[in-house]
């Protein structure tokens, strides 16, 4: 037993752990950076409903129903969060994780194969990389790139939008869980590329194309557009076009450090989606957890022959190489 006394002596604020105790901590989920502590410990004030928010996204009440549970979140580096993120998968109880900002070079990444936990595979997009540029040097970081890790039950088939795109990023499938099926298109928009009409010309070419499907259409990823502010003006068309588009924006939550809402979830208004939530920081980006409501295939046991001990052949068992059998008791 210990003392209340030496419970505490630990608890010293005088000495900063190395960086590498520190590393090794964080990758543990024992301790969180401030910056993470801050965001989970954050208090909410419910203001005025933002424009085309579903109710679910404010309500904050989980509903219990079947679907595919799906995750969104801006890594910055799946190199240096690969354990933290197959953790989330697992933790979270996720059938599909839309990353961006993967930060891989290609689909033979070690990184996406870490963070790829077993029962799950991986579709990615990194970002092409210019000819001539040195990748094996130690500096070299290939920024961008998207990825989808989703459970074996889940079939994915990736494909490509008609149109030329220049001002984002996308990754994009048509998916089957039991006898529902579904697309899935991530996109990431880069912060340090200025906003501009042509970004909206081409998503809207984008979601004309979605709109030929007639199964639930599912979009999220890293808008970079301050979708919190009523007033600014990239949102505001942001809105336009989705309500051109019969679509709904479902995140009402701060998703970012600075406090705005930059990772987003939209859907056509009769897509059911559910238990919309903002968990913690993964990287300067929190990670959005929802759920689609489509059958969810069931994992089938693989078929093992057995027979009963009654109809085993001695002799056979001896051919085979082994030269006794033991009767457990």
């Amino acid at each position: 037993m210990y003392t209340l006394a030496e419970l505490y002596a630990p608890n010293r604020h005088d000495v900063t752990p190395p960086r590498s105790v520190r590393k090794a901590i964080f990758s543990l989920c024992l301790w969180q950076p401030a910056r993470q502590r801050a965001h989970s410990q954050r208090h909410l004030v419910r203001g005025p409903r933002r424009p085309f928010c579903t109710k679910s996204a404010d309500a904050g009440q989980e509903i219990d129903v079947d679907g595919l549970t799906f995750g969104c979140v801006n890594a910055r580096s799946v190199g240096n969060k690969a354990a933290v993120l197959s953790r989330s998968i697992v933790d979270e109880h996720l059938d599909i994780l839309v990353i961006t900002e993967t930060w891989h070079e290609n689909s033979e990444s070690s990184a996406l194969k870490r963070v790829t936990p077993p029962g799950f595979q991986c579709i990615d997009a990194a970002r092409p990389i210019p000819p001539g540029v040195l990748v094996d040097t130690v500096d070299f970081l290939n920024h961008g790139g998207l990825a989808f890790i989703y459970r074996s039950t889940v079939n994915f088939q990736k494909r490509s939008l008609d149109c030329h795109i220049t001002t984002f990023e996308y990754l994009y499938g048509y998916a089957s869980s039991g006898n529902s099926r579904f697309v899935l298109l991530g996109l990431y928009r880069p912060g340090s590329q200025a906003l501009t009409a042509l970004f909206f010309d081409e998503l809207s070419a984008a979601f004309e194309q979605l709109a030929t499907y007639r199964c639930p259409v599912v979009v999220c990823g890293d808008f970079n557009i301050h979708v919190d502010q009523g007033d600014d003006v990239h949102a505001v068309r942001l809105a336009q076009l989705l309500q051109s588009f019969g679509c709904t924006q479902h995140v009402a939550e701060s998703t970012h450090t600075a406090g705005h809402t930059l990772d987003l979830v939209i859907t056509r208004a009769d897509t059911d989606i559910c238990n919309l939530h903002v968990g913690g920081l993964i990287s300067d980006h929190a990670l959005v957890r929802f759920m689609l409501r489509v059958d969810k295939s069931v994992s089938v046991a693989p078929p093992v022959g057995r027979r009963a001990w009654r109809r085993l052949s001695r002799d056979s068992f001896a051919a085979c190489g082994f030269s006794e059998v033991k009767t457990v008791p």
